[in-house]
């Protein structure tokens, strides 16, 4: 199973330049009263009709790898270098709500034009909020993690399990439950000519 990616053919064309190419991550999140639009860069980037602002070196991603299969995927976006505001912050309930994640290439180090499209890498729901706060020269430095998932676990919904007995008690007088109990048995004994 391979898996695959529509990519603007001008973005897949820098980022296979083998001369190498600048980075660029951009997420959104739905926050509530305020969504946010920001990128990992320096300065605006204006992209699918809205004002992305830069972040530059406080904002760290965290994406997982590209897998396939049913788990739930585990991501995180963090900003780091706030005050005491923060704690307003904290106090909204931002759980479920909307996180996307793209990525580009830009045309200089730190820029903010972008070449070609940037893709969508990650999509997702808020999943919780986490203070960050660590000493310094200058007292205490403030951050926010954001941790995103994907969808609920596989675990988190049950199984299906359908058995003739459960057939017979639901829909009395029904036999094809009990005409195909050993089927599959009978199926594999059976030897056609050849």
């Amino acid at each position: 199973m391979a898996l695959e990616r529509a990519i603007d053919s001008a973005t897949l064309a820098a980022i296979g330049n083998p001369a190498g190419f600048f980075p660029i991550v951009l997420f959104f999140v739905d926050w509530p009263g305020a969504p946010l639009y920001a990128h990992t860069n320096l300065g605006t980037v204006s992209w699918d009709g809205k004002s992305w602002a830069g972040v530059g070196r406080v904002g760290q991603v965290s994406l997982p790898g590209d897998l396939p299969g049913m788990a739930a995927q585990e991501a995180s976006l963090a900003l780091l270098g706030f005050g005491d505001e923060l704690d307003a912050y904290l106090d909204v309930d931002a759980r479920d709500r909307d996180a996307r994640v793209y990525f580009g290439a830009v045309s200089s180090r730190d820029g903010a034009t972008l070449i070609g499209a940037p893709f969508e890498v990650f999509s997702g729901t808020i999943n919780g909020l986490r203070d960050l706060t660590d000493p310094s020269d200058m007292g205490r430095a403030r951050g926010v993690q954001v941790p995103l998932s994907s969808g609920p676990s596989q675990r988190a919904t049950a199984g299906v399990c359908h058995s003739f007995q459960d057939q017979s008690s639901r829909f009395l007088g029904d036999t094809a439950g009990r005409l195909l109990i050993n089927s599959e048995r009978e199926g594999l004994r059976h030897r056609w000519p050849e």
